[in-house]
């Protein structure tokens, strides 16, 4: 088993232990993506889950779409132990909709008779037009436990007799090139079968307002082999496609949510809010897997902005609206907001903090934050003097309690708990806990014991 189905058994031992009933759809081989079912009444907290998950296993949580009517789809990515990127896609299905058309009931998934699963199996590959290898062999092994079931499945769908015998020689017989030929054909009457749903409609179209695609604009001199490589590597991050453009300093291309900028003129990055800068002098590998461990960071600051409930938590209202306008340099808003709860934010939010209570917070404009951070109510994150330039860095799942102080040029590690009223102007390493005045509470040993419980997760 290699990362990816150790970190697919992860995920499905910790539904197991929070009681959740759930189904495995399609062949277990296929260890880069798992779907499973749910019931409709469980879907709604999926989100929360897996970002919870991701979050305990230090895992990036870079793609939450829900791609139909009761349907899911996450991306999950982390680095492999030579520093390449992996990545595990996660379905979770009430209802199957395919095309806003319902194929199959969620008792009917988590039933996982094999005429259900058939269905289930033949549908999808027959809608992404794809049936490889795997598929086909899972297929052919459904059909040969229930026939009968399964021919009665494709009946209800394709009503052709060309059809219905077409399905069932290829799956009685495991010879599915002149189904893989017929693919289109066999979509549009799939979906000529089953009128359409109109919620489910809408739900269709409101993907558009949250696109899993993205373009990113490679800047500067000859480097085509960079971004073929990126292109490569980060496929399974973009379900959607990834565009990648070239042009030079001088062009301002509209659409751009990245930029990758070669040895950037003097002004040049003022312009633009995501930039990632590589230097000419850099080597290949080093080089992309800085853009990539960048671009996957960016992802998962998009996923936060679009499902900062889900992911971050639930901000109260204030907080909301003070985020927006922090991040977004709405001057009016911030300064009435920072004036009402007597806070000053004045830091780039690159992605949403909680603030469960966000009245007397102060961070300064320099200090650098990253994701899913908690901060409490009273909380000074700056520097130690108005002369000092160092101010803190604080990293991912950091949790700062109420009253505490963060000063200096530190650096709070990854996972770390600043508790209440706490002053820190040491770094504190990462998964420890800081008390009173710089009292660590553990320290590498932490660390190791932490990674030594999850031994199947290479992000740590």
């Amino acid at each position: 088993m290699d990362e990816r189905g150790y970190v697919a058994e992860a995920l499905l031992d910790r539904f197991r232990d929070d009681g959740v009933e759930f189904r495995i759809l399609g062949p277990q081989a296929v260890s880069a993506q798992i779907a499973f079912a749910v019931p409709p009444e469980v879907l709604p907290g999926m989100p929360r889950r897996i970002a919870r998950f991701a979050q305990d296993f230090d895992l990036r949580l870079v793609q939450l779409a829900r791609t139909e009517y009761q349907r899911s789809e996450f991306v999950l990515a982390w680095s492999d132990e030579v520093g390449r990127p992996s990545f595990l896609t996660v379905e979770a299905l009430g209802d199957y909709y395919r095309a806003a058309r319902r194929l199959l009931g969620s008792e009917e998934l988590l039933s996982g008779r094999p005429d259900v699963l058939f269905l289930y199996g033949l549908a999808e590959g027959i809608e992404r037009q794809r049936i490889d290898e795997a598929g086909a062999e899972w297929l052919s092994s459904l059909w040969h436990t229930d026939p009968r079931g399964a021919i009665e499945r494709i009946g209800r769908v394709w009503r052709e007799r060309r059809d219905i015998r077409l399905l069932a020689q290829a799956a009685k017989h495991a010879s599915w090139s002149m189904v893989r030929d017929a693919l289109p054909a066999l979509r549009r009457k799939l979906r000529r079968a089953i009128f359409p749903n109109a919620l489910a409609l809408l739900t269709r179209l409101g993907t558009l307002l949250h696109p899993r695609s993205a373009t990113v604009a490679f800047v500067g001199f000859d480097h085509s082999s960079l971004r073929e490589r990126v292109e490569r590597d980060l496929a399974p991050a973009f379900p959607a496609g990834m565009t990648a453009i070239e042009h030079g300093y001088s062009e301002r291309p509209r659409g751009v949510d990245v930029a990758v900028v070669f040895d950037p003129p003097d002004g040049y990055l003022a312009r633009r809010e995501e930039s990632i800068v590589v230097e000419r002098a850099e080597a290949l590998p080093p080089a992309a897997a800085k853009v990539e461990r960048a671009l996957l960071a960016w992802l998962e600051r998009r996923v936060e902005r679009r499902f900062s409930d889900a992911v971050v938590g639930a901000n109260p209202l204030a907080a909301r609206i003070l985020q927006f306008a922090c991040r977004h340099r709405v001057p009016v808003v911030a300064d009435f907001m920072g004036t009402l709860l007597n806070c000053g934010i004045y830091c780039r939010l690159r992605s949403p903090i909680l603030m469960p209570h966000p009245y007397g917070i102060f961070i300064h404009r320099n200090v650098l934050i990253g994701s899913r951070v908690t901060v409490m109510h009273q909380v000074t994150i700056g520097n130690k003097h108005p002369s000092d330039p160092g101010v803190p860095v604080i990293e991912d799942n950091v949790s700062i309690g109420a009253g505490a102080k963060i000063l200096g040029a530190v650096r709070i590690g990854h996972g770390a708990t600043v508790g209440a009223n706490a002053v820190v102007t040491r770094d504190v390493p990462s998964h420890c806990t800081v008390v009173g005045a710089n009292r660590i509470l553990g320290t590498e040993i932490v660390v190791r014991e932490r990674q030594a419980d999850h031994a199947s997760v290479v992000n740590t």
